[in-house]
């Protein structure tokens, strides 16, 4: 850290205690010293609140002001302004500098409270942290919860524009979203949970809460402000070697919330950074999706040989047996679908040269395991006493209960089911389910908070595991599984539809700033099978490519066609990037609209009321029925949530709505007309007027219909009927949420070599245009391959620019363009320059281009290169044989050299080139 950047408190306090060269009194007619240098800065006024600055090259720029910290103390909210006994000390962590403040309140039998501000310089942009530590002082004070900050809306990086916020939900499967903080006093709260990325004009601010406190990190987007906390849920007395919480920020002035979450996110030590950042990412097939619960033996050694027989066991790794194949939840021996038992089968997949993996939601009990009955003890209760129930399946054994990560007895189980799992029964890969079940109930054995008895029981698994398995986290609270886990699910279940791809999709966007960092990610299973075209089978694989986590396939492969197998193929192993893929444009002030008739920039919001009834009957789409005496229900929300629990089956929907008049005869002045539904749970029959508009199947899909003008009435009412059949499960109309996934991915697969991946998620052609600059590729001019048609595409100068059909991919290998033949691109992997080149050089003497092609997986394979002007492609000299053809495109040339047979062999190729002199014109 330069020693003109440091942390620099300064307020209106006496003179004895500001004699730290860290501190100064404010100057007068200015917020905050000159000091020069770059990083973060902290100032403290006269009330102890705290404002943090970040000084540039020019003046120092506000990032958050007025401040206020404080502890709660039993119910009493005690802030720096109220503490006694005021001491200061300056501290030097390493890279940084620091100061911490420490004070006594008397509240509640009385309790030391130290505020230590820090701040370094630490890759991109500038990062500090704020730590609170708790001392008991007379007695064990019973604290509630740490606020690190509350302030208002317009001083959270001031500026004109509006401030988005990345939120985090709680735990794995929970979706992330991007919301417009609101200046309103009277604005919903909005919560994200242990980190949040904030945006306001091209500036962005992260806030990350440490794992290991005893609170559960929140930062609440209400009331016209911003409030970050420590929430100790169960509160508990401060223990007698105190306790700590710490929120870490960091500040990037030209990029978005994202991005400086990405600088931000870190594992629990310096040897966890290192190792996930060259940890191999696994591969393979797992039985979840496409078999489910009714997967037997017999299924999974069908897959099992059927991997053997395609995939290169180099590349692809892991069989890993999902739910179904136990006893009961809590009993996790094998039932009578796998008669042979674990260990037989995991000697089945050894013996084919692959891993073994294993699920297991080791925190639920349900009846017919016996863990209810023989230890009650150890089971979760609400507050009034009795065992929660947090869910009844008859394939998981009855009502089920969640264990207690709390209680000695139940970690020393979870221990050993770990050490079974690893040792007796012979797996090398544990996935862990539904584990915020571990932070239910009303209290913990011994008065832990939740977020302590959760990773008490974490860490139990982790140790029984031991560290040559790998530990992959789902259903996660992700704040305290830092540190203990290998690979997280970071989004909910993938399904094998257009809209089921896109809940993943948008969490590996949102959530790749814990990638690589923290953990790897796991977007969910690669799937490739109807009912998803061939088209969008290639965006998801495009995707979970570009994204760099956890591939892991789960389609019921001996069914698949032969083109989709080459599909999957395409996608492994996991790529290792020169720099990892980033999604490009997420933060972004999304307009939601739904319900709602959208022509143009005309919107007309339909407001209500909504008018419900069970059951079914066509005469409810008519425009003219009568539909006074039905029951009126919120939109959105589940049928379940308005007074129908466990209602499944038909129920209609149907409001009436005013256009305003026509300036244009009817016809909306030519613009599309389209009705912005939402999304409904689990398929739609919608009409307008009396017509059928349109359907859906699937309850995640955004619902989105093109409306003829001649079929509206402007100027007059009209009236929009919904028919919605729930096969089970939550119902309705339940969300309006568009939550576009990320149209944009970059990733530099090797150096100057980019992957560009541009997606339609849209159901209309969609015109794209990205200045390269703003992808991050310093270049002008660029050769141009398309990795899905296989072939070379135009170059690209300065700009991107694409029309892109619905529901596909353009995916483009892009390189600068070179006065010498180079690869362009090749058929091996979506990640271009990632997997397969190595050793490319350009011999000018003898006109010769040389490289070495590794990992190849057998299939049939070909590299193409550009030829420039003046050059012709000669003969191709290869370790297998290999053969060479022309392929124009308008002025452009490339060769193709292919080794049509394939082979799993490195190739050691050269391709000679000979001059080719243009005839002279014609003399008159």
């Amino acid at each position: 850290m330069d020693r003109r950047t440091f942390v620099l408190l300064s307020g209106a306090a006496s003179a004895g205690l500001w004699r730290s060269p860290l501190l100064r009194p404010l100057p007068a007619g200015g917020p905050l010293a000159a000091v020069g240098g770059g990083g973060l800065r902290f100032d403290l006024d006269e009330q102890r609140r705290w404002s943090l600055w970040y000084q540039g090259e020019g003046q120092p720029v506000p990032l958050l002001r007025d401040a206020t910290l404080g502890v709660w103390v039993g119910d009493t909210l005690v802030t720096l302004a109220e503490l006694e006994d005021i001491s200061v000390a300056n501290r030097r962590p390493p890279g940084g500098e620091s100061l911490a403040i420490r004070g006594r309140s008397a509240v509640s039998g009385g309790v030391w409270i130290e505020a230590e501000f820090a701040a370094w310089e630490a890759g991109p942009g500038a990062q500090g942290s704020i730590t609170v530590s708790l001392y008991p002082d007379r007695v064990l004070a019973t604290i509630r919860g740490v606020r690190f900050l509350s302030a208002p809306e317009a001083q959270v990086l001031p500026g004109g524009g509006p401030l988005l916020a990345l939120v985090n939900g709680y735990q794995s499967s929970n979706p992330c979203r991007i919301e417009t903080v609101a200046a309103r006093p009277d604005s919903a709260e909005v919560v994200s949970h242990a980190a949040v990325g904030l945006t306001r004009e091209g500036r962005g601010l992260a806030l990350v809460f440490d794992a290991g406190e005893p609170g559960e990190a929140k930062v609440k987007l209400a009331g016209g402000g911003l409030e970050a906390l420590s929430d100790w849920l169960p509160a508990r007395p401060v223990r007698p070697e105190g306790d700590a919480s710490t929120m870490r920020m960091a500040f990037l002035p030209d990029n978005d919330g994202l991005a400086a979450l990405g600088a931000l996110a870190t594992p629990a030590s310096t040897v966890d950074r290192e190792r996930f950042e060259h940890l191999t990412a696994p591969t393979g097939w797992c039985s979840r999706y496409d078999l489910g619960g009714a997967v037997t033996e017999a299924d999974l050694v069908a897959n099992l040989d059927f991997c053997a027989a395609q995939f290169d066991r180099r590349f692809f790794r892991y069989i890993q047996l999902d739910d179904g194949y136990q006893r009961a939840a809590g009993d996790w021996e094998t039932n009578a679908k796998f008669p042979n038992g674990h260990r037989w089968l995991t000697d089945r997949i050894h013996a084919q040269g692959f891993l073994a993996g294993l699920w297991v939601a080791p925190f639920a009990a349900a009846e017919r395991s016996g863990l209810p009955v023989a230890h009650a003890a150890w089971l979760l209760r609400g507050p009034d006493g009795a065992p929660l129930i947090l869910d009844t399946r008859d394939d998981w054994g009855g009502r089920s209960y969640a264990l207690d990560g709390a209680h000695p007895e139940v970690r020393q189980w979870l221990y050993d089911l770990a050490r079974r799992v690893v040792r007796d029964w012979g797996y090398d890969y544990l996935k862990i389910d539904v584990l915020h079940w571990a932070t239910a109930g009303a209290a913990h054995y011994g008065g832990l908070t939740h977020a302590e008895a959760y990773r008490g029981g974490l860490a139990a698994l982790r140790d029984g595991l031991g560290t040559e398995a790998f530990l992959l986290g789902s259903g996660a609270p992700l704040q305290h599984a830092a540190g203990l886990v290998d690979g997280m699910r970071i989004g909910a279940d993938v399904d094998a539809s257009w809209g089921g791809i896109q809940g993943p999709a948008r969490a590996a966007g949102l959530r790749s700033f814990y990638h690589r960092a923290v953990w790897l990610n796991d977007a969910d299973c690669l799937v490739a099978r109807q009912p998803l075209t061939l088209d969008e089978a290639r965006v998801w694989a495009s995707v979970v490519a570009a994204s760099g986590g956890l591939t892991v396939l789960s389609d019921n492969l001996p069914t698949l066609p032969p083109e989709r197998i080459s599909l999957l193929q395409k996608a492994l192993p996991v790529a290792l990037p020169a720099r990892p893929g980033r999604p490009v444009g997420t933060q972004i002030d999304e307009r939601e609209v739904a319900p709602a008739i959208v022509a143009g920039d005309e919107v007309v919001r339909l407001r209500g009321p909504w008018r419900f009834r069970t059951g079914d009957d066509p005469r409810y789409s008519a425009r003219d029925y009568d539909d006074e005496t039905w029951e009126t229900l919120p939109v959105p929300l589940i049928w379940e949530g308005a007074g129908h629990p466990d209602y499944d089956g038909q129920a209609w929907y149907r409001t009436h709505f005013t256009l305003p008049p026509s300036r244009s005869g009817g016809q909306a002045e030519g613009r599309a007309i389209v009705l912005e539904l939402g999304k409904v749970d689990d398929t739609d029959e919608t009409f307008v007027n009396g017509q059928k508009v349109g359907e859906t199947r699937g309850w995640r899909r955004y619902r989105r219909y093109a409306l003829p003008a001649s079929l509206l009435n402007w100027g007059g009412e009209n009236v929009l009927a919904i028919r919605v059949l729930d096969g089970g499960g939550p119902g309705g109309l339940w969300s309006v949420r568009r939550d576009r996934p990320a149209a944009t991915w970059v990733v530099e697969g090797a150096p100057r070599w980019w992957t560009v991946v541009l997606v339609n998620w849209e159901d209309e052609p969609q015109s794209v245009s990205h200045a390269l600059a703003a992808l991050g590729i310093p270049t002008a001019r660029l050769t141009a391959y398309d990795v899905w048609a296989e072939a070379p595409i135009a170059d690209v100068q300065q700009t991107l620019k694409a029309v892109i059909a619905p529901h596909t991919t353009l995916t483009i290998g892009l390189r600068p363009a070179g006065t010498h033949p180079q690869v362009v691109g090749t058929t091996r992997h979506i990640i271009q320059g990632a997997i397969d080149i190595t050793d490319e050089h350009w011999d000018a003497t003898t006109r010769t281009l040389a490289a070495k092609s590794v990992n190849l997986d057998g299939r049939a394979y070909a590299v193409t290169v550009s030829v420039p002007r003046g050059m012709r492609p000669g003969v191709c000299k290869s370790d297998v044989p290999c053969t060479v053809r022309r392929l124009q495109s308008g002025n452009a040339v490339h060769a193709v050299i292919e080794w049509s047979q394939g082979t799993t062999r490195d190739i050691s190729w050269s391709l000679s080139f000979r001059n080719v002199t243009r005839p002279a014109a014609p003399r008159d």
